[in-house]
């Protein structure tokens, strides 16, 4: 699959729709990357409920564990991979909490922490790279162009933060699947990760039968013992002296 697009996982390809291009050909390619992390991550809130099967192999650590190792492989910027890995791997923002999720039933909200996540290591970066390309220019960026890094702004959502410009996470949830899951799920299908393998049926079935066997087994000997003691309670055959019927 990586070969079938090298082009896109090496960043040769040069067509980017203009959200990400801007008009200026050949540019786009990280900004695709990071639009296809940010559908991922609603993608797995928004389709967890139709996996069948393997459930745990879509847990929001696995997913964004998967996206870690992505960017260790094929991420062209060197600079860029070395922050996010160090940033991660020392539980940046505090995702080795947030992604933690029990086996059966997680919580519907702990669904939305990966999204959420990587809303805000984006906004991080962004800042981050406003800042260093002031510093190379021997200039401090302003407050305001320092909040025109982030996303999203106040125009695009007045909601998305109080008056005292704290982030509203259920709007900025709202925003995040308005940007990059606008159609909502369509054509609802069930999808099926892990199915038994025809030697791990046979070992089932083979398991389930000698489990069968064995309380059939134990079954019947609990009912002849049954039989056997009425009919002695009947009978009396286990007195041993005469006097004992009186």
């Amino acid at each position: 699959m990586v070969d079938k697009h090298n082009e896109v996982v090496n960043g040769i390809y040069k067509q980017w729709s203009q959200q990400c291009s801007k008009g200026v050909e050949g540019v786009g390619y990280l900004c695709g990357l990071w639009s296809l992390f940010h559908v991922v991550s609603i993608g797995v809130m928004e389709r967890h409920r139709a996996v069948l099967g393997a459930r745990d192999e879509i847990s929001t650590k696995v997913v964004a564990n998967t996206m870690r190792d992505y960017i260790a492989n094929f991420f062209g910027c060197e600079s860029c991979q070395q922050y996010f890995l160090g940033m991660y791997d020392s539980c940046g923002f505090n995702h080795c909490r947030r992604f933690k999720q029990p086996k059966s039933l997680p919580p519907p909200e702990s669904w939305s922490q990966f999204a959420l996540w990587l809303w805000e290591v984006h906004n991080d970066i962004n800042v981050k790279l406003l800042e260093a390309e002031s510093s190379r220019m021997g200039t401090v960026a302003s407050k305001q162009k320092l909040e025109l890094a982030v996303w999203p702004s106040s125009e695009s959502c007045s909601s998305c933060k109080d008056q005292y410009g704290k982030w509203n996470s259920d709007a900025v949830l709202s925003q995040l699947k308005k940007q990059y899951w606008p159609g909502g799920v369509q054509n609802f299908r069930y999808i099926v990760l892990k199915k038994k393998d025809r030697k791990e049926e046979e070992s089932s079935g083979y398991a389930e039968l000698l489990e069968n066997l064995f309380f059939l087994a134990f079954s019947a000997g609990i009912v002849m013992w049954c039989v056997k003691k009425q009919h002695i309670n009947f009978t009396g055959r286990h007195k041993k002296y005469e006097q004992d019927y009186v």
